[in-house]
């Protein structure tokens, strides 16, 4: 496995943890049940009807909520284009046994970069999967040492000194990024133009490239705000991580920074309503305020970069696709939703 280094003036005050992300909550209208309109990923509730489970308790929600943001980057920039039916394809070929890898894959590196507090999952667990599935076809594999307690910028700094470091040789970078790991890559080809000569694609996983509306809700409570995130800092890490991934915040980071065209780019999204999930509650919350289904922490409309090939699936939690999770019916595996989902990105001709 790759070694990569973090740059000396960027290293954190804790060594490397490693678990899935759980960014902050966004607004949404005043009110229960209040549903976002026209788009395929609403659940379907037709305007007025506000039938409530005899089970759901009408308390009021945390602060004012943003339903009128949830998918607002699919309005203001061009739309990704739906490749889930290529996905399948070739997910269907990686189960069958088939390398559905370009012989060009031999020539790059694939780096790992995770999500919002992962370092603090034995590494064991998370990622690993991923990385050794790409090992299995004789690829080289690394991750970056991001600091996943804080904000995008910063580790944008740490990603592109990992690519630098790794495209020493002459080979090209992959960048595979989960959750908030995938905004910290795309931040890094945002910040950095020199970068692109370096990296063949993108693959990103269930990223809140356009926020979550987990992020602010969860910063309007003050328990959170200056409880946890008094503590995050407290241990060297900063509130900014959770900040980064709120609608405001992605919205003018991305107004300053736009993903450079030219880079091969593939998202992929899920939507589940497992109620063994352990983030049920948190796709029940989504499901009863904003009428929207998830992977218990992200939306699809949320989650696509303009002008990518994304891949929406169900049946996923927010930690199957990277995670050795307790689910055994989980559709997708790990290993799979890697090699398909890189194998669909290295297909895509790499632009000027």
């Amino acid at each position: 496995m790759v070694q990569v280094t973090r740059p000396s003036s960027l290293t954190p005050s804790t060594q490397t943890r490693v678990a899935p992300e759980a960014p902050a909550r966004a607004k949404g209208p005043q009110g229960f049940n209040a549903i976002v309109k026209g788009d395929s990923f609403s659940s379907v509730a037709p305007a007025g009807s506000q039938q409530v489970n005899a089970l759901r308790i009408p308390l009021p929600w945390p602060g004012k909520g943003e339903a009128d943001k949830i998918g607002w980057i699919q309005k203001a920039y061009p739309p990704a284009k739906d490749s889930t039916a290529e996905f399948m394809k070739l997910n269907q070929a990686v189960r069958a046994g088939q390398n559905v890898m370009p012989p060009e894959a031999k020539n790059c590196v694939f780096l790992a970069v995770g999500g919002l507090l992962s370092e603090a999952a034995p590494k064991q667990i998370y990622f690993d999967k991923n990385l050794d599935a790409l090992e299995a076809q004789g690829l080289q594999v690394g991750r970056v040492p991001v600091d996943t307690d804080m904000g995008v910028e910063h580790n944008a700094a740490i990603v592109r000194q990992a690519v630098l470091e790794a495209s020493k040789n002459g080979k090209q970078v992959v960048l595979i990024g989960h959750s908030k790991g995938g905004l910290d890559s795309a931040a890094a080809l945002s910040m950095y133009p020199e970068l692109k000569d370096h990296v063949r694609a993108l693959v990103t996983i269930q990223s809140p490239y356009g926020g979550s509306p987990m992020a602010q809700d969860l910063l309007d409570n003050p328990l959170v705000r200056y409880g946890v995130g008094g503590a995050v800092e407290a241990l060297g890490g900063s509130i900014q991580a959770g900040e980064d991934l709120t609608y405001d915040s992605r919205k003018e980071f991305l107004a300053k920074h736009p993903m450079p065209p030219g880079i091969p780019t593939v998202s992929m999204a899920s939507t589940t309503a497992n109620p063994t999930s352990p983030l049920f509650a948190m796709q029940e919350y989504m499901h009863q305020r904003y009428g929207v289904k998830s992977d218990g922490l992200v939306l699809p409309q949320d989650a696509f970069i303009p002008g990518s090939k994304s891949v929406t699936l169900s049946g996923l939690d927010h930690l199957d696709s990277t995670g050795t999770t307790l689910n055994p019916f989980k559709p997708y595996q790990p290993e799979d939703l890697t090699l398909s989902l890189v194998a669909m990105a290295l297909k895509m001709p790499k632009g000027g």
